[in-house]
C-alpha cells in the first residue's frame, strides 16, 4: 500500500447552511463517467475493511469481508475513538480517542488494541495524528486539559514499538499528514496575532499558514500559504491538509461553517505550488487519495437539481478529469453526508454514510468502484472505515 489511510469521526445533527457552487481552476478538465482503472500490479486479494460500530460507550472492531459475507469481529477499543491511521504497510492501525484522552491505541484482531499513554511527555489532550514510519506517529497536541487556541497545539513523535514521546523539533502544529516514501510532511500551523478589541467583538487574529517539512528536515520548514483572520463560523483557510503519495499534491478545505467546505487541490514542487481545482461543497469534510497518488476522492453534492443528495467525486490530477457518482445513487443507501472515503490498492473504494436524519444515527460502509461509479454495495452498518492487510 502506498501511503497511509487517515479518517476522522463527524458529528450528526448538522443543518444545510450553503448553496453549491464550481468553480474548476484546470485545463481541459472534463466531467467523466469513469476514472480509469487501478494501476496496473495492484492487488487487493489480501485486504479487507476494518469498519468500527458504536456498542455503548466504546466502539468494537470488525472485519467485513469486501466481497460479501459477515463480518468477523475484531477487538474492542478502550472507548469511543475520533480517527483511525493505517500503518505505512497496511497491517496495523492507530486510533485517537474521541474525548481526547492523552493515549493512542494500537492494533486489531490478534494485535487486541494495546494503549500506549502519553502523559509522560506532559501531554494532556490528543488533536490528530499521522504515519511517519512503520513504527512511528506524528500527533498534535496540546499541554492543556482544555482546548486554549490551537496555536498552542505541538507536534510530538510516538513509538509504537516502544512507547516512547517526544517533541517533534519542538514545533507547533495541528492535522499533520505524511507520505512516508518521501518523508514529506504537511501540517497547519497557527499563531495568535493579537487579542482583540471591542471594535472586533473581542475576537483574536490570527494567522493559519499551511507548511511543509520533512522527517529528517530542520525547522519549521516552508509556508506554502498563508491567511490573517479573525474566526468566525469556524472559518478554516486549510482545515485537515492530506499529502499526496508522492508528496506531489495537497488536498485541503476552506470551511465556513461545519457543514460547508470549498476543496482546493494544490500542485506542489521545489519552488512552487499553484491551485488545480476548486469546488465549493454543502457537505462536511472527507476526502482521500489513491494509493498512485494522482487521484483523490471527495464527498460532495451534485450541482443543480437534487443538490441535497450525497455524491462522491473523483479527481484524477495526472488527467485533469473529474467524475462522480449518478445523481440519486447514494441517497438510497441512506447516505444523507459522506463522512469518511479510504482506498483499497486496486482502485476500490469505501465511503462512510451518515444519515441526514438528525433524529437518527445510520451509519453505513458502502463500496464504490472508481473505475465506474454507478456501482455500490452497502456493506452494512459502521464508521472510520480503512483498509487493512
Amino acid at each position: 500500500m502506498n501511503g497511509h489511510q487517515y479518517v476522522r469521526r463527524a458529528g450528526a445533527g448538522r443543518i444545510f447552511t450553503m448553496t453549491v457552487g464550481l468553480t474548476l481552476i484546470a485545463a481541459c478538465l472534463t466531467l467523466l463517467a469513469g476514472s480509469g482503472p487501478a494501476a496496473a500490479g495492484q492487488s487487493a486479494a489480501a485486504q479487507s475493511v476494518l469498519t468500527l460500530r458504536t456498542a455503548g460507550d466504546h466502539d468494537a472492531l470488525w472485519l467485513v469481508p469486501p466481497s460479501g459475507g459477515a463480518a468477523t469481529a475484531a477487538g474492542i477499543l478502550p472507548g469511543l475513538a475520533a480517527a483511525v491511521a493505517v500503518s505505512p504497510d497496511g497491517t496495523t492501525v492507530a486510533y485517537l480517542p474521541s474525548s481526547g484522552k492523552p493515549e493512542v491505541w494500537i492494533g486489531h484482531g490478534a494485535l487486541a488494541p494495546k494503549t500506549i499513554p502519553l502523559q509522560s511527555a506532559g501531554i494532556k489532550t490528543l488533536g490528530s495524528m499521522t504515519w511517519i514510519a512503520a513504527d512511528t506517529l506524528l500527533v498534535s497536541a496540546f499541554k492543556k486539559a482544555q482546548d486554549y487556541g490551537w496555536y498552542a497545539s505541538r507536534l510530538y513523535t510516538v513509538n509504537v514499538t516502544t512507547g516512547a514521546v517526544a517533541p517533534f523539533r519542538g514545533l507547533s502544529g495541528v492535522e499533520p499528514s505524511a507520505d512516508v516514501t518521501t518523508g514529506k510532511i504537511a501540517y497547519v500551523q497557527f499563531k495568535k496575532l493579537d487579542n482583540g478589541s471591542a471594535q472586533y467583538g473581542h475576537i483574536p487574529k490570527y494567522r493559519e499558514s499551511l507548511m511543509l517539512t520533512t522527517v529528517g528536515g530542520s525547522g519549521a520548514g516552508r509556508t506554502l500559504g498563508s491567511d490573517d483572520y479573525r474566526p468566525t463560523a469556524d472559518y478554516r483557510a486549510f482545515s485537515a491538509p492530506q499529502l499526496a503519495p508522492g508528496g506531489s499534491w495537497i488536498i485541503a478545505g476552506q470551511t465556513g461553517s461545519d457543514v460547508s467546505v470549498t476543496y482546493n487541490v494544490y500542485y506542489v514542487n521545489n519552488d512552487y505550488w499553484e491551485p488545480w481545482m476548486t469546488m465549493p461543497q454543502p457537505t462536511p469534510q472527507a476526502a482521500a487519495w489513491a494509493p498512485g497518488g494522482s487521484r483523490v476522492a471527495f464527498a460532495g453534492a451534485p450541482v443543480g437539481p437534487g443538490d441535497d443528495l450525497a455524491c462522491v467525486y473523483v479527481a484524477d490530477v495526472a488527467a485533469g478529469a473529474l467524475a462522480r457518482t449518478p445523481v440519486a445513487l447514494l441517497s438510497g443507501a441512506s447516505a444523507g453526508w459522506i463522512v469518511g472515503l479510504a482506498w483499497s490498492d486496486d482502485g476500490r473504494l469505501v465511503a462512510d454514510s451518515l444519515s441526514a436524519d438528525p433524529g437518527t444515527a445510520d451509519e453505513r460502509v458502502l463500496l464504490l468502484d472508481s473505475a465506474d461509479l454507478s456501482k455500490i454495495k452497502d456493506l452494512g452498518e459502521g464508521h472510520l472505515s480503512v483498509w487493512v492487510k
